[in-house]
């Protein structure tokens, strides 16, 4: 029988209080219905939240450990069958099946139609390697979510709607030296990116030794170099973007690898972007709001709320307390344009 999943209470916040606060607003003002890929897990917790507003679900799930591994994709088709729920499940990590355009079960993957929610949900840090089936240990994360984009630019130019979609992105706000600074070199590195990397590089500056483990101490390197590869990916297909503030929440504490008696704290970043198809004549991003990498980001409260929190780099958000529609309605205007 499948151990029930005891749902962390900061994620909760995150998503009852700020994500579905922005996915219900959309829906009821501009009547925007979702087509869902992610990683819901067996219980399917956010897809049931939102499900009055899904018409579709794309999800995946990758084998457990021995010997039993077919028992969580087994159990999510069983949830989803019983729960009505629409969709596909694959077998298999995400990057593994879109990069490789199949799962562990020889199922093929295609994206038919405009994915209009994406809710890439990792419980591990974005430069993880994964586990693929027959390539060992592969770092293909930001190279599948470049792919997820281009799928979706192919299909916008075939179909010329829906224009508008949201990508959620989460990760642990854990890195070492010699993981994220690749990510804040090198020629591709904007002059937004650039500029915020060297003010915050002197303030709270990358241990020597680059195998360091950082973490939840580097919020301003993981935010500079994720942003900076998105709007590089953003740009082919040609998108006007709006970034909401990136939410620190602390999720459920992991063993220690090295000591199985002892746990380690598990600090997030969830972020949310609303995305839109540019103009044909469009060259390069429209990215919303300006200096967005020294804006204050949020922070759940201890009052079950989210509160400003800046961190290195970043000004003060303001006396009222963040929220999502007031941040759409302040910046969101380009975005919001065809609606």
């Amino acid at each position: 029988m499948h151990k029930p999943f005891h749902d962390n209470p900061e994620k909760v916040v995150v998503r009852e209080k700020w994500d579905t606060t922005l996915l219900q607003h959309l829906h009821d003002q501009y009547k925007i219905r979702y087509r869902y890929l992610g990683l819901p897990g067996v219980d399917l917790i956010d897809v049931l939240l939102w499900r009055h507003m899904i018409d579709e679900v794309i999800a995946f799930e990758p084998p457990g450990q021995p010997p039993n591994q077919r028992k969580a994709i087994e159990q999510l088709r069983k949830n989803m069958r019983l729960r009505g729920i629409n969709g596909i499940a694959y077998w298999g990590s995400f990057e593994e099946v879109v990069m490789l355009r199949k799962d562990f079960e020889g199922q093929l993957y295609a994206q038919s139609k405009i994915i209009t929610l994406y809710n890439l949900d990792f419980c591990n840090e974005i430069t993880s390697r994964v586990d693929t089936q027959k390539q060992g240990k592969k770092a293909w994360r930001f190279e599948a979510i470049r792919q997820l984009l281009r799928d979706q630019g192919m299909c916008f130019e075939r179909d010329g709607a829906p224009r508008h979609f949201i990508m959620m992105l989460t990760i642990r706000n854990q890195t070492s030296p010699q993981r994220i600074r690749p990510l804040l070199s090198g020629p591709s590195l904007l002059a937004e990116a650039k500029t915020h990397h060297d003010g915050c590089i002197v303030k709270n500056p990358l241990p020597k030794d680059g195998r360091t483990l950082l973490i939840g101490s580097h919020t301003w390197a993981l935010k500079t170099g994720v942003y900076n590869c998105l709007l590089s990916y953003f740009n082919n297909p040609c998108l006007s973007v709006l970034f909401f503030p990136p939410v620190l929440y602390n999720g459920t504490p992991v063993r220690d690898k090295d000591n199985r008696n002892r746990f380690v704290p598990s600090p997030m970043l969830h972020w949310v972007i609303l995305c839109r198809f540019a103009d044909p004549e469009k060259i390069g991003v429209d990215c919303s709001p300006d200096l967005y990498l020294s804006r204050s980001s949020i922070a759940v409260g201890g009052r079950g709320g989210v509160e400003w929190r800046p961190q290195t780099g970043e000004v003060n958000g303001g006396p009222n307390a963040p929220d999502p529609i007031e941040w759409l309605r302040a910046y969101g205007g380009k975005v919001l344009q065809g609606l």
